[in-house]
């Protein structure tokens, strides 16, 4: 069995051969001195991978690394707008996106930080006033059906899309700033709808254009919208499913129109509150599944939801048992995670976002060697 006829399968909530494993994707990777960590653990040349995303510092890995863990997906991205180019300021370590937002590094910091937002007022006149950029600009899917077509002839994985901006809430905030859309949701919500809506038509337009390329060539859409802290909600549950749901089922109900590829929902924290209404949304995946936030036992997320959504991540605990446990720790957490998620299918092993730049070398490798080795199926105990 190859890796795309696995994922496929787990897709379906069927049960492959083994846990597909996805190592190296958006929020799935690891950060680049954890990369040049890793290979030089291993005894590999610690070349510099290039960077994948540059507010995170993840690295696209090396292709080695890929293959010894048996990567089962790959991804790519759509291109930015023609009229902005990534410009970092090495002095200020700054760079600013092409919404105009602003990221900085402080110093020593492993990545960046939202510093700075464009829509400093929260007036409905200042947001119609504002320019988004043009998300039908041909640039963006320039050569992108080749890129499809080349992953779907010339590899076996499964082929992903990554999600270039936040979703309907996240890039919200990144426009507005998180305190200040906060304050604006519990005294100016029609503002937040007003912004929420502007927000999901680029998103409707931008994955129209993309969609018309490569839609039959993909097999996941990824999509991005974190709506969970450590301990619960981020904001009203039913701000939520006034709001942000039903706009998020207008652009599953566009994407399910486009392709056959299953929609993938990154959404951090503690989400079970959410998830009969993002299953309900036509979301088909949950990632990174955060083990170590409140209600996220994976044993109970299974019995209530395995039948409904794809489980894509939960591989161990990333607060405490991969960057402070032993090897040991790491291959009893990852037995425990596919003993939990792996049954019946509707399963992709993955590190719970991105694997940090302090996380030990040799827990990594035991990651992903406990993968492999505990996900062969039928699960035992």
């Amino acid at each position: 069995m190859n890796s795309r006829e696995r994922v496929l399968l787990a897709l379906a909530h069927k049960e492959p051969d083994r846990v597909p494993i996805d190592f190296g994707g958006l929020v799935t990777s690891l950060h680049h001195e954890a990369h040049r960590n890793l290979l030089k653990h291993l005894g590999m040349p610690a070349d510099e991978a290039p960077i994948m995303d540059t507010f995170q510092q993840i690295v696209d890995p090396a292709p080695a690394l890929k293959e010894m863990f048996h990567a089962d997906v790959v991804g790519f991205f759509p291109h930015s707008g023609s009229d902005w180019e990534f410009k970092l300021d090495p002095v200020a370590d700054t760079f600013v996106d092409e919404w105009g937002v602003l990221y900085q590094r402080p110093p020593g910091g492993y990545w960046y930080d939202l510093a700075g937002h464009p829509l400093k007022e929260g007036t409905i006149e200042e947001l119609e006033a504002f320019r988004f950029p043009n998300p039908r600009d041909p640039t963006r899917v320039e050569g992108l059906a080749d890129v499809a077509m080349g992953l779907l002839e010339n590899t076996d994985k499964a082929i992903m899309i990554h999600a270039p901006i936040g979703g309907v809430f996240e890039q919200s905030y990144w426009l507005r700033g998180l305190e200040p859309l906060f304050r604006d949701m519990a005294h100016n919500k029609k503002y937040v709808e007003a912004l929420a809506q502007r927000v999901l038509e680029w998103l409707l337009e931008f994955w129209d254009l993309v969609l018309d390329e490569v839609g039959p060539h993909v097999h996941v859409v990824e999509l991005s919208d974190d709506l969970g802290g450590q301990l619960g909600p981020l904001f009203s549950p039913d701000l939520y499913r006034n709001i942000y749901k039903p706009r998020h089922r207008r652009l599953t109900d566009l994407i399910h129109g486009k392709t056959e590829a299953k929609i993938f929902l990154h959404t951090c924290g503690s989400i079970y509150w959410a998830l009969p209404d993002i299953i309900d949304s036509g979301m088909d995946i949950i990632n990174p599944v955060q083990v170590s936030a409140r209600d996220m036992d994976t044993d109970r997320l299974k019995r209530e939801f395995g039948q409904d959504v794809v489980f894509w991540g939960g591989g161990a605990d990333a607060s405490q048992v991969l960057p402070f446990g032993t090897p040991e720790d790491v291959k009893e957490e990852v037995k425990r995670r596919i003993h939990d998620l792996a049954p019946g299918g509707g399963f992709v092993f993955a590190p719970i976002h991105n694997i940090q730049a302090e996380v030990p070398p040799e827990n990594i490798v035991a990651l992903f060697e406990a993968a492999y080795e505990y996900g062969q199926y039928p699960i035992t105990a």
